[in-house]
């Protein structure tokens, strides 16, 4: 198991003379909104959200002598006790991480002297996994970075770069992204001469710029933010987002020419 921290700095669970012994990812958490008719039988539902998602790992510690113990009970603290939430990456699954905190205290349960099992619990911040590396990452295979199971289709073109007006975004994760909550950046580079409309034909979701663009400009939609070589034009947009949906996604850029379009996310996980 490896830890990311917030600053990018990754961390050994080993290296903490810990070893994971199982862990547990439950399914997302449902919560219902329902009303009631008079002489109707059951609810109405009125909506439907995935809420909370706690992980569970168990680990096993070794400690030479009773010294050993309480240096070791110091380091896990400085471990996993911090306010600011970091990633979790288990070696079953090194393709994909999870955002999570620390969700409550955990006490070090001593089965034998010195050797013992100690129980975390995580409380995620993104109810959903996220693909270690982005689709940048996707010229070609590496074991380091993706892995099987992730949705990946080898055999079919996996660009996420054009120079056309007309293309297609392919979405391998089974949950949208959408750039509210996830991590979606455009990167759009072309001749424009009073407006850029980009439309997901997939979604029917409209974004315009009214605005310019000529050949030495690059407009970057990050998030929900829009900017126009590093200012923000935001208030020049008709204030509309693109979110992914699953699978294929037919896109269209009309108003000029594209010369490059980049579409750079990370695939989400139920």
């Amino acid at each position: 198991m490896k830890m990311i921290l917030k600053n990018g700095r990754e961390l050994l669970i080993s290296d903490y003379s810990l070893k994971l012994l199982k862990y547990y990812i439950p399914s997302v958490s449902i919560e219902h909104q329902s009303t009631e008719v008079d002489g109707r039988d059951g609810p109405i539902f009125t909506s439907t959200r995935f809420s909370g998602r706690t992980i569970t790992a168990k680990f096993m510690y070794k400690a030479f002598d009773y010294h050993d113990y309480k240096l070791f009970i110091a380091d896990i603290n400085m471990l996993f006790s911090r306010k600011e939430y970091f990633y979790i990456i288990f070696a079953t699954e090194p393709g994909k991480r999870w955002k999570v905190r620390l969700a409550n205290s955990y006490q070090p349960n001593e089965l034998l002297r010195k050797v013992g099992e100690l129980e975390i619990q995580f409380i995620c911040e993104n109810i959903y996994a996220e693909s270690v590396p982005t689709t940048l990452d996707l010229k070609e295979w590496d074991i380091d970075k993706w892995a099987w199971g992730m949705g990946l289709d080898w055999d079919e073109d996996l660009a996420y770069s054009f120079n056309s007006n007309l293309f297609t975004i392919k979405n391998y994760g089974n949950v949208a992204v959408d750039p509210r909550r996830n991590d979606l950046e455009i990167t759009l580079k072309g001749v424009f001469n009073n407006n850029v409309t980009i439309t997901n034909h997939t979604t029917g979701e409209v974004y315009q710029l009214n605005d310019s663009l000529s050949s030495s400009d690059e407009l970057k939609i990050s998030g929900i933010q829009s900017f126009k070589n590093g200012i923000s034009v935001f208030k020049n947009t008709n204030k509309k987002l693109l979110s992914l949906a699953v699978g294929v996604n037919n896109f269209s850029v009309s108003g000029g020419t594209v010369h490059s379009i980049v579409f750079n996310f990370r695939f989400l996980y139920m």
